[in-house]
């Protein structure tokens, strides 16, 4: 058994000889690898790996770029086109006739009340001022006014009190100007009518401002808004004048 170790242990002490080189020696293992493929495949792939921004620096930049996109596109989205400039109608200008105007009607029903609109288009080759809160009153074919109640709002019934207060302060001094080829409009919400129906339907009676005369609109509706509330008047809102530019 001696023998054998004795001639074990001087193979394992030059085995550990040769892979333990000391440092500044030529190194037989390393060159061997050297000269392998697998170092090779190595060498290339830490050339190519070297030429790749860090993962980091990647995800900086694809963010950076992104997000410059992104503002831009947001940028683009809300960019609103510039109005366009709307002449001001000469202070010293009358107040529109019936002679001056065309009427136009529309109606449409919505949530158990009617919706009337009223147009009024400048036809004569002057600028004129309509009264921004209008004079109106609903009438029957014979001029007999309807039994309804009335009140101004400004963009719906919750504020008729606001608005009844403005147009209390200010209606015979709030114009709406018109120029040639121009329209305004004006809008009534009618509910709960129990009353008859208006044979050959309701007529929408418009006062002008500054007693510049009277126009009578006619309609198609013969009665208002459902009967909800039997025990109730009948109500009609009224809204203020809005001028819309000419059609192209």
């Amino acid at each position: 058994m001696k023998p054998i170790l004795v001639f074990i242990l001087p193979c394992i002490l030059a085995v550990c000889t040769i892979t333990g080189v000391p440092a500044g020696q030529p190194n037989p293992t390393g060159e061997a690898f050297a000269r392998t493929k697998f170092f090779q495949i190595t060498a290339e792939s830490e050339t190519r790996t070297a030429g790749i921004p860090k993962n980091d620096a990647t995800i900086t930049a694809i963010l950076a770029t992104k997000y410059a996109g992104g503002t831009a596109m947001a940028a683009s989205m809300t960019a609103m086109p510039t109005e366009t400039s709307v002449p001001t109608i000469p202070p010293n200008s009358p107040f529109c006739t019936p002679a001056d105007l065309k009427t136009s009607f529309a109606s449409q029903g919505a949530t158990q009340n009617i919706l009337l609109g009223a147009g009024l288009t400048n036809i004569s080759n002057t600028p004129c001022f309509l009264q921004a809160w209008p004079q109106v009153m609903l009438v029957n074919q014979e001029g007999k006014p309807l039994d309804v109640d009335y009140h101004y709002f400004e963009s719906g019934p919750a504020e008729a009190a606001t608005a009844a207060a403005e147009q209390a302060r200010d209606a015979t001094t709030a114009k709406v100007g018109v120029w040639p080829g121009w329209s305004a409009w004006l809008n009534l919400i009618w509910s709960n009518y129990c009353g008859a129906a208006v044979s050959g339907g309701a007529v929408i009676r418009l006062t002008l401002g500054d007693n510049a005369g009277r126009i009578d609109i006619l309609t198609d509706i013969w009665s208002g808004g459902a009967c909800n509330a039997p025990g109730y008047r009948s109500d009609v809102g009224i809204g203020k004048f809005n001028p819309a530019l000419p059609a192209h």
